[in-house]
């Protein structure tokens, strides 16, 4: 949950922007003025119409924690002019969140990091780009300071690919034969990404197709970045998503009715839905698959509760695309 706070009658209006901005890329907010704000702990982020004072005073101590786990905060002006980013800028996403509102609303998005004033991208946002295990913070700091000073040896899995410009100014780009990245001297392993499918029967290729390419562009990931795809086993045969997989050269894995409903029994994020359990036996396919998804490709080392839904569920066109990362 992303929460927009406003004081004026002004700040209001651009919350409402930015939450239909957010409400577009899938992205789950709630807008409220500053008196009602709640800081639960549980935020992935903070965007704030005022002034960058006033939650300095008011609201930073509450919020930041952990470098590596804190929430995003950003703060805007109350003519959307200015985007400036306060807090967990590369790993929490406050600088992506920043860029993409400076595209939608028109306004500046003002970056303070080194590595970006720099041009350069350093290992914590790296880890985000590619979807990797977070580095620790004792590397983060060593690795970004020496970034900064030269180029630092990458090594990317062979089918992987520079995806962005700055990439290329931050280091020497090379590619092994590893599912995992090496920057410097460490090695960064990477999360499994599974894209969960569901859809009516019959379903047309083509409609299942540019679903998933929608959830992968509102998301920011690369096709090849993909790890896997998932659905029921009742429907493994359904041309449309056989003949999608195909398109995208990727593997299909299946899971039975009860291995769906044993997630939704660990789960409690999930949404469910009637009319699916009364057509397939189930409350629902693509979010509990793309977790049953990157549970089997990481085997015994990771829990299912601990899997990240980065998109929950997606409805286009008959089609259903949720997309799991641990």
């Amino acid at each position: 949950m992303i929460k927009i706070v406003y004081i004026t009658e002004k700040g209001k209006n651009i919350a409402r922007k930015i939450e239909d901005i957010l409400k577009y890329y899938r992205y789950s907010s709630s807008t409220c003025h500053l008196k009602d704000l709640q800081i639960e702990g549980v935020e992935k982020g903070f965007i704030f119409i005022m002034a960058v004072g006033i939650v300095i005073r008011k609201c930073i101590d509450k919020i930041k924690n952990d470098k590596t786990r804190d929430p995003f905060v950003i703060v805007v002006d109350e003519n959307g002019e200015y985007i400036i980013p306060l807090l967990s800028n590369h790993l929490g996403g406050g600088n992506y969140f920043s860029r993409l509102l400076e595209g939608e609303l028109g306004g500046k998005a003002v970056l303070t990091t080194a590595t970006d004033t720099n041009n350069k991208v350093g290992i914590d946002e790296l880890s985000r780009m590619y979807f990797l295990e977070t580095p620790k913070k004792k590397d983060i700091l060593r690795i970004n300071r020496k970034v900064l000073e030269e180029k630092v040896d990458l090594y990317l899995p062979r089918n992987w690919k520079v995806i962005d410009r700055r990439i290329e100014n931050t280091y020497n780009v090379h590619y092994h034969n590893r599912d995992y990245i090496v920057v410097d001297d460490i090695i960064l392993p990477k999360k499994y990404v599974v894209v969960g499918l569901g859809c009516r029967k019959g379903i047309e290729t083509w409609k299942v197709y540019w679903t998933v390419k929608k959830a992968l562009y509102i998301r920011n990931i690369p096709p090849w970045r993909v790890d896997g795809f998932a659905t029921i086993d009742i429907k493994e045969r359904e041309n449309g998503i056989l003949e999608s997989v195909r398109k995208f050269k990727g593997k299909l894995y299946t899971f039975t009715k009860k291995e769906i409903m044993k997630i939704y029994k660990i789960r409690n994020d999930l949404e469910k839905s009637p009319f699916v359990f009364k057509s397939l036996g189930v409350y629902g396919v693509s979010e509990p698959v793309s977790i049953l998804g990157v549970s089997k490709l990481r085997g015994e080392n990771i829990d299912p509760r601990d899997v990240v839904l980065i998109l929950k569920k997606f409805k286009n066109n008959g089609v259903t695309v949720s997309i799991g990362a641990g």
